[in-house]
């Protein structure tokens, strides 16, 4: 009969339906709106219109590369060099069977090349939005200037710039491998534009089907965690439902025949049991609607979704036994809190786990919310479970301390009162 009551007393809190429940799904389907692509591994755009001109290819006789080109051992100046190599890429990026082969993860060509004969035809093209980039490559200063046309959207600049970018990169190793190993340049000259990035979605350790963990999901999971962390406010409520006070409540609580241990285990398992179906529906969401990879590992997930809402609602325990102020005060005072943990875990800066890390890694050892983050990307995405084992169990020895000092608080507050 009590549980029954506190449950219907709890769907009908609808500042706590809307932070809990409504809140956390707004903010999956706006990171589902920017990140649609990325978070779920796959980025699909047009071949980007290109064109490519040679500024400058004048070198000093003595700044040269000796390969071997189809057996001919012709020499060639390094402005040359810099120049042709690039464009063999963007063939190679044209050419729509080649990266399919390549490991860049896409069943289409990355640019259309389009050809121009000087460089005022090809400006005049991107004018007239026949070209959408156009790289100028002065091979003599080693450097690519990237022109971008007005029907240019941020994908074709993010694509020209990962081009550019990586080029630069293994084009440095092209020039070592000539001078280390001169033997091995041409392998080293053919494999640059398989080692291309374009575009690629941001990926950190392996999954156990061998592919990258996307660190995008990390805004999604983050998000599952923060609403889990809104309990707080349901552990407040409880500790409240069973203080007497001059409320007509309160004064029904005191006078009530009923144990006070029998009226909080009521009013906290009905929420509890509530917390945890809505991490379950966020759980369920990420994954039929959001297409975001929770893992198969169900056991472990019912496990942290269990230990997590616990978590939480003891740390709002003690919001309500040791925080001054009405409820409402004690409510926003714990939500500030954990705006402030969830903010740090990188709910809103994903690389912000990654500087503390390096300047402050104490904040992310006794942050809960990271804590609670990496518990489950760790889950998700890891091959073995030690490090999601080790988390949980920082979660859990804390979940109990607060545990052990709420009740200690509210038995103290009983016997005062008698």
């Amino acid at each position: 009969m009590m549980f029954t009551y506190y449950l219907r007393k709890t769907l009908r809190d609808k500042g706590y339906l809307f932070w809990s429940l409504a809140f956390p799904l707004l903010l999956m389907i706006c990171f589902n709106v920017t990140f649609m692509g990325p978070a779920k591994g796959e980025v699909d755009f047009q071949p980007v219109k290109s064109a490519v001109i040679r500024v400058d290819t004048t070198a000093s006789n003595e700044d040269v590369i000796r390969a071997d080109q189809a057996g001919t051992g012709e020499e060639y100046s390094a402005a040359d060099a810099f120049a042709g190599e690039f464009e063999n890429v963007l063939t190679n990026l044209a050419d729509a069977e080649t990266v399919r082969n390549s490991n860049m993860g896409y069943n289409h060509a990355v640019v259309e090349l389009i050809r121009t004969d000087s460089q005022a035809d090809a400006e005049k093209k991107i004018l007239d939005k026949e070209i959408e980039v156009l790289f100028m490559v002065d091979g003599a200063k080693e450097c690519i200037e990237v022109k971008v046309g007005d029907n240019a959207n941020m994908t074709t600049l993010m694509v020209a710039r990962s081009i550019v970018e990586s080029y630069r990169r293994n084009y440095t190793i092209m020039k070592d491998a000539a001078v280390t190993a001169p033997d091995k340049l041409e392998a080293v000259m053919n494999s640059i534009a398989d080692q291309i990035s374009v575009m690629k979605p941001k990926s950190t350790y392996l999954g156990e089907d061998g592919s990258s963990a996307n660190v995008y999901a990390w805004y999604f999971y983050s998000t599952i965690v923060m609403g889990m962390f809104f309990n707080v406010t349901s552990g407040i409520h409880t500790v409240f439902d069973i203080q007497g006070n001059l409320s007509g409540y309160g004064m029904r609580t005191s006078v009530s025949p009923k144990k006070k241990s029998q009226i909080l285990l009521s009013a906290f398992m009905a929420r509890y049991v509530i917390a945890c179906a809505i991490t379950f529906f966020h759980l369920f969401a990420l994954r039929a609607f959001f297409q975001i990879p929770v893992g198969n590992r169900l056991p472990q997930i019912l496990l942290f979704v269990l230990v997590g809402n616990l978590f939480s609602m003891s740390l709002g325990s003690l919001f309500g036994l040791f925080t001054k102020g009405d409820e409402n005060q004690r409510d926003n005072k714990a939500t500030a809190i954990v705006m402030l943990s969830v903010f740090l875990s990188g709910e809103m800066i994903v690389q912000l786990p990654g500087l503390l890390e390096k300047y402050c890694p104490i904040i992310n050892r006794i942050n809960p919310a990271t804590i609670m983050n990496f518990a489950f990307f760790r889950l998700v995405n890891y091959p073995t479970l030690r490090a999601f084992w080790m988390n949980m169990i920082k979660i859990a020895i804390a979940t109990v301390g607060f545990l052990v000092v709420a009740i200690l608080k509210l038995r103290r507050e009983k016997y005062a009162a008698v």
